[in-house]
């Protein structure tokens, strides 16, 4: 046992000294796949190091199971999917978008992306409050979204009371 901690100590003190990469640069792992001299266990003792800022060891990120690769402003982050930096550092979504394979998009009124990243709706739908509804028969959104029809009213064709 005292043997393992010292070859753990060891290692947690040879890393710095090991090859850095530049400060703030996005990290994906297909860019580093060839070019990784680190050996696994280099890269989790790296992560399990609270001292080492993704910053300074831009490879943390990495070794944290892949869900956040990416490196922003002393952080892991995904820049795939993360509001606050979307598709790049820094990049910020409105309050009403989310972000989606690196695209700032409404998931309350886009089609590909209707309620959460990925969720398409079909062609005879519309994506209305997140949810993907057919405008032809739907009476609560008859033609377009938030087109509610009367009581008693059906939505035909995109038109309440038709015919």
């Amino acid at each position: 046992m005292g043997l393992l901690m010292v070859l753990f100590a060891l290692s947690l003190s040879i890393i710095p000294f090991s090859a850095s990469v530049s400060d703030n640069e996005v990290i994906h792992d297909l860019e580093l796949s060839h070019t990784n001299p680190r050996t696994n266990l280099e890269t989790q003792l790296l992560a399990l190091n609270p001292f080492y800022q993704c910053d300074i060891y831009p490879r943390v990120c990495r070794a944290k199971n892949g869900v956040a690769p990416d490196c922003c402003k002393k952080k892991c982050v995904n820049v795939d999917t993360d509001r606050l930096n979307c598709g790049y550092c820094g990049k910020k979504c409105t309050s009403n978008e989310g972000c989606c394979k690196q695209k700032c998009v409404n998931m309350l009124t886009d089609r590909l992306n209707c309620g959460f990243c990925g969720m398409k709706c079909k062609y005879n739908e519309s994506c209305c409050r997140g949810k993907c509804k057919n405008t032809y028969v739907d009476k609560r959104n008859c033609g377009v979204c938030q087109n509610k029809c009367k009581d008693g009213e059906t939505c035909d064709y995109g038109m309440c009371n038709y015919a």
